[in-house]
């Protein structure tokens, strides 16, 4: 669901007495502290928005209207920084692909934003949408030589499907959270659509009425099994194996659809002052930390210790779940795994497996040598001091 407001309705809706007052006092305009303050409260009652215009002419179209009320957002403290393992980065190689892409970047799915950023290997890709069992084949001969009293079953498959749906869900979360931030503090504007594949292969973005349907089909049908929407991501369920056919025939029966998906809509804000000044000025303000200044060869290393950042933080979270022997959600593979302590290990190989760790700190070889030497890293320089109050966060590649 998506709302758009003049700054008077946004005030009117979603301001305090002061801001009310204050909006009075300026003839239709409010400071632009009392701006951010707003925000916060719109965003209780709204997922993200988008700001266009200046000034008194400012239109904010709200998107993802909320269920319950949340709770009033405070970042006072460091600004928000620091909440997202890899912000810094992850915003920066935002910032950079708009602008290398001469900010013309149509809708797209997560997964696809996360396979143009490079942030995951094509061969995780693979794996999500194509066969399992090869690359099962090969991690069951590792997992062999690696895990002591490790015995290989036809169900380490439910293992295999556990990495790639829990490893992308926190990929995707984290971009899609670094997409609401970059709109909090005006770098893009921002909007999540609704698109669907039809069944004559093209995608498109579905009117009010579609989506509409889609939500009836999906609530008759989560009754009809006796499921919550939770549920569904148990999908050895045969309630939620029903429910998953009958949902898919009825979208292409009703709306000649295959599948929907959420498509992600970003581009930087237009200003008079040029995109270099606008984001020098942006980063001036210190409200969100990013740098914009990334040649090819500083985005490829940048991205290389995300993956670093990011992989570590998985194994950390592995080690967690690997103490929770009694989740109901678990399979009984999986759960076995978690008791005989073989779950973590696994998973710190499903992480070298699929690329999910820096190209740079993995064992050199000729090939690897080659490579970065072509790439001249060895010879990269990172400035980053004039843009950032943090640490040069590549300053531990740079010797490679």
């Amino acid at each position: 669901m998506k709302q758009e407001f003049t700054l008077v309705e946004l005030v009117k809706n979603y301001g305090t007495k002061a801001q009310k007052a204050s909006l009075k006092r300026n003839k239709g305009n409010i400071t632009g502290k009392e701006f951010t303050l707003l925000l916060k409260s719109v965003l209780t009652e709204w997922e993200s928005y988008a700001v266009e215009g200046r000034g008194s002419k400012r239109i904010i179209t709200c998107s993802g209207k909320r269920s319950k009320k949340a709770d009033r957002i405070d970042k006072r403290t460091n600004n928000g920084q620091g909440q997202l393992v890899g912000e810094f980065e992850l915003n920066s190689l935002v910032v950079r692909y708009l602008i290398h892409n001469d900010n013309n970047v149509r809708p797209m799915s997560v997964t696809k934003w996360i396979t143009e950023l490079e942030i995951v290997d094509v061969k995780l890709m693979g794996a999500l949408y194509g066969s399992k069992i090869g690359h099962l084949e090969e991690l069951q001969k590792q997992f062999s030589s690696v895990i002591k009293d490790y015995d290989k079953a036809d169900d380490d498959i439910e293992m295999l499907e556990e990495f790639i749906q829990i490893y992308l869900k926190h990929i995707k979360s984290s971009l899609v959270s670094v997409f609401s931030k970059l709109a909090k503090a005006q770098l893009i504007i921002y909007q999540k659509e609704v698109w669907g594949c039809t069944t004559f292969n093209k995608h498109r973005r579905l009117t009010r009425r579609e989506i509409k349907s889609i939500a009836e089909i999906r609530r008759t049908l989560l009754n009809t099994h006796g499921l919550k929407g939770r549920d569904l991501f148990k999908t050895k369920k045969k309630e939620v194996k029903a429910f998953k056919q009958e949902f898919d025939k009825q979208i292409a029966e009703e709306l000649n659809l295959i599948y929907y998906y959420d498509a992600h809509f970003c581009v930087l804000q237009e200003s008079d002052l040029g995109v270099q000044d606008y984001l020098n000025r942006l980063q001036e303000k210190g409200e969100l930390d990013f740098t914009w200044r990334l040649t090819e060869e500083h985005a490829f290393i940048m991205t290389q210790v995300y993956k670093d950042m990011q992989s570590n933080h998985s194994l950390e979270l592995a080690k967690k779940r690997e103490k929770n022997t009694s989740n109901m959600s678990d399979s009984d593979r999986v759960k076995c795994l978690k008791i005989l302590k073989q779950y973590t290990p696994m998973w710190e190989l499903l992480l070298t497996y699929f690329k999910c760790t820096s190209f740079l700190n993995s064992k050199p070889n000729a090939e690897k040598v080659a490579a970065q030497n072509k790439m001249g890293i060895n010879r990269v320089e990172f400035e980053i001091s004039q843009e950032s109050k943090r640490t040069n966060p590549i300053s531990q590649l740079q010797a490679i």
